[in-house]
C-alpha cells in the first residue's frame, strides 16, 4: 500500500520505535518493523520492533500560500494487527524543509504479512482535530485512579513482607511521598500468577493493611503464560474449558517462559477473557482487593523457545469461530491488547465502583481505553534518557497519552548524576514509575547520600503538588482525545524554529514546555521558547522572558528548565504528605 503525504515534510507516529520524533529524520533504509516482541536491552535509533505498535501517522502540511503558507494536519490508520512494515521517505533535515515551505512529499510503503484491509483516513485539519477523530474510531479513555498519577515505586523484587514495610518506612522516614509499590515476579508461589509466595508473602494480607493505613497501594504482576501444573487452579480451569492457544496441529501449544513449560490462554476469545476476569475474585486470588492493582507483562506474547521469543505464527486461535480457525499472524499485535482487556474486566466485575488501574507492555490502538502503557526494558544511560522523550511523545500522538518510561532505566546501575537528572526529567511523564532489574543495586532515593536525597525529595514533591494540573490535563484527553504530551510545534503548527526541538523539548498541555537535560556534566543548554513570555517555573519571581528565539541557559543541578506560558494559572497543593489520598 502507497500513501504519499503531499507537502508534508513531518511525520510523526508509528509508536514504539526507540528514534526521533519525525520519522523520516532518522534516513533508515530499512522500514520502520510493526510486530510486537518482548526486546531485552533493546537499542536506540533502529527502526526494529519493540513491546507494541499503533499503526497510524500524522502528517503536517504546509501550503504555499501568497506571502507564507498554509499548515494543517491529517492522519492514516492501518488497524491491521499481523506483521507491518512501513517505510518512510521524506525530507532527513525536517526543520530546513519546513522552513523553505517548499511543501516536500512524504511517501510512505505499507506492507503487511496478512490479516485484513482496515483504512482510516483522518482530515484534520489540525493535529488536535486528527487525534479527536483517531479517537472516534478507536475508542475513548477511561479516567484512572488520581493516585495513579502520583510516584510508583517498582523493583524486580521487593524480597518479601519485611523489604517492602522497610522500603515504605523509608518513603516517610524521608519525607518522600509515593502512592504505589509494585512486586515483580517473585512474589509469587513458583511463578504462578493469582497467587503468594508461602514463605516470604506469607503475611500479604498485613503487608495490605499497613499500606492502606497510608493510603498506598500495592500492584502485583500478572502475565498470561501459566505453569503447566495440574494442582494449578487457575491452569486447569483454562485447560478443562478448552481456553488455550493451540498448536498447528490442534494439540495444546506449551512454550517456555518463566515458570518454565507455560500455556497461553487464548484470549482473541471472550470466553477466555470472560473467565480470566473471574480470577480476580478474592475467592479465587487470595487478598485480592480493591485497593490491589495489576501489570500485564511479558504479553508479545513472550515465549523464550519461539521463534523471535514470540509464538509461531501458525498456533491457532478460536476468537469469535466455532473452532480454532485463526492464525497467530493474523492477530499476534492484539493478543496483548486482549490480555489487557480481560485484567481490566478483572477489576472491574471485583469492583464496579472502583476505577481500574492495570499497566501493559504490549499494545495497539485502542489500548489507550484500557490503560497505561511503557517503554519497556530500557537501559540505565544518557541515550536512553534522551530518547524517551519523542518515544512518549510519539505515544502520546497515537493515542497512548498515559505512558511513561521506567527511571533511571530498567538495566544497569546509575551514577548519582544521572539517577537524579532522569528524576527531574520523570516527574514530567504523565506515568511515574521508578523501576529496577534483578541484578541492579538498591536504588531507593535516600541512597545516593544526603544532598541527592533532598533534591529527590524537591523533585518528587513538584509532582504531587502539581496534581491538579494532571488531572486535569488526564481528563482532558479522555473526553477530548487531547493529548498530554505535544511536540514543540503541536500548539503552533506555524513556529518553524519549534520543529527543530522536537526531540528534547514538549509542551504538558498548552501551558508547560519541558526541556530535557540528555548529557552529564551540562553547564549550559540551548532553549528555546516559542512567541508570546514565559516564566520560569522554579523562579517565577524573576519575570517574564520574551520567546520567539532560543537562549542559552545555565542549568541548575536541582531540576530541568521548564517555562510557563504567561496568561495560564496552574493550581497546585502546597501541604506535603505521604500520598495523594493524604493531601485530599
Amino acid at each position: 500500500l502507497d500513501v504519499t503525504f503531499q507537502r508534508a515534510p513531518v511525520l510523526v507516529g508509528l509508536a514504539e520505535h526507540a528514534t526521533r520524533l519525525h520519522l523520516a529524520s532518522p534516513g533508515f533504509e530499512d522500514p520502520y518493523r510493526l510486530y510486537n516482541l518482548d526486546v531485552f536491552e533493546y537499542e536506540v535509533d533502529v527502526p526494529m520492533a519493540l513491546y507494541g505498535n499503533v499503526p497510524m501517522v500524522t502528517a503536517i502540511h504546509h501550503w504555499p500560500q501568497e506571502g507564507g503558507s498554509e499548515v494543517t494536519a491529517s492522519g492514516f490508520l492501518a488497524a491491521n494487527p499481523a506483521e507491518g512494515f512501513v517505510k518512510v521517505d521524506g525530507p532527513h533535515d525536517v526543520a530546513a524543509a519546513v522552513a523553505g515551505a517548499n511543501g516536500s512529499d512524504t511517501q510512505t510503503w505499507w506492507l503487511f504479512e496478512s490479516g485484513v484491509l482496515d483504512l482510516f483516513c483522518f482530515v484534520g485539519p489540525s493535529p488536535q482535530d486528527v487525534l479527536r477523530q483517531y479517537h472516534s474510531v478507536t475508542g475513548w479513555p477511561r479516567m484512572p485512579p488520581l493516585a495513579a498519577l502520583g510516584k510508583h515505586q517498582s523493583r524486580w523484587n521487593y524480597v518479601d513482607v519485611d523489604d517492602v514495610k522497610t522500603v515504605d518506612r523509608g518513603f516517610d522516614k524521608h519525607q518522600i511521598p509515593y502512592d504505589f509499590l509494585w512486586l515483580d515476579l517473585e512474589h509469587t508461589d513458583g511463578k504462578r500468577y493469582f497467587t503468594w509466595d508461602p514463605v516470604h508473602f506469607a503475611d500479604a494480607g498485613a503487608m495490605l493493611d499497613l499500606l492502606e493505613r497510608s493510603g498506598r497501594k500495592l500492584v502485583t504482576i500478572i502475565d498470561p503464560h501459566l505453569k503447566g501444573d495440574n494442582n494449578y487452579t487457575i491452569f486447569t480451569r483454562m485447560r478443562d474449558s478448552g481456553l488455550l492457544t493451540r498448536s498447528a496441529n490442534g494439540s495444546l501449544y506449551e512454550g517456555f517462559c518463566w515458570p518454565g513449560p507455560s500455556y497461553y490462554p487464548d484470549f482473541c476469545d471472550p470466553a477466555a477473557r470472560e473467565l480470566w476476569a473471574s480470577f480476580f475474585d478474592p475467592a479465587v486470588y487470595p487478598h485480592s482487593r480493591r485497593q490491589l492493582y495489576t501489570w500485564n507483562d511479558m504479553n508479545e506474547p513472550s515465549v523464550f523457545n519461539g521463534p523471535e521469543i514470540s509464538m509461531p505464527r501458525d498456533n491457532l486461535h478460536k476468537c469469535h469461530a466455532d473452532g480454532y480457525q485463526v492464525e497467530h499472524r493474523d492477530i499476534h499485535n492484539v493478543y496483548g491488547f486482549y490480555h489487557h482487556w480481560a485484567s481490566v474486566q478483572g477489576q472491574l466485575k471485583r469492583a464496579p465502583d472502583v476505577r481500574p488501574f492495570v499497566l501493559t507492555r504490549a499494545f495497539f490502538a485502542g489500548s489507550h481505553r484500557l490503560g497505561p502503557v511503557w517503554t519497556g526494558d530500557n537501559m540505565v544511560s544518557w541515550d536512553h534518557l534522551a530518547r524517551s522523550v519523542p518515544m512518549l511523545v510519539s505515544l502520546a500522538m497515537c493515542g497512548l497519552s498515559l505512558a511513561g518510561a521506567d527511571v533511571p532505566g530498567f538495566m544497569g546501575d546509575p551514577d548519582r548524576q544521572l539517577f537524579l537528572r532522569w528524576h527531574q526529567l520523570g516527574i514530567w511523564y504523565p506515568f511515574y514509575r521508578a523501576h529496577a532489574h534483578l541484578t541492579t543495586k538498591r536504588r531507593e532515593p535516600w541512597l545516593f547520600g544526603k544532598e541527592a536525597t533532598e533534591k529527590m525529595r524537591k523533585t518528587v514533591m513538584t509532582r504531587y503538588q502539581l496534581l491538579p494540573m494532571w488531572y486535569t490535563l488526564i481528563a482532558d484527553w479522555v473526553l477530548q482525545g487531547s493529548p498530554v504530551l505535544r511536540p514543540a510545534w503541536y500548539n503552533d503548527l506555524g513556529d518553524m524554529e519549534a520543529y527543530k526541538h522536537a526531540d528534547d523539548m514538549f509542551f504538558i498541555g498548552e501551558a508547560l514546555l519541558v526541556r530535557a537535560i540528555s548529557k552529564p556534566d551540562v553547564k549550559k543548554l540551548n532553549v528555546y521558547l516559542p512567541s508570546g513570555e514565559w516564566f520560569d517555573f522554579f523562579n517565577p519571581q524573576a519575570g517574564p522572558s520574551t520567546g520567539g528565539a532560543a537562549f542559552a541557559l545555565k542549568v541548575h543541578a536541582s531540576h530541568v528548565p521548564v517555562y510557563v506560558r504567561s496568561g495560564h494559572i496552574l493550581c497546585k497543593k502546597m501541604r506535603p504528605r505521604r500520598s495523594v489520598s493524604t493531601m485530599r
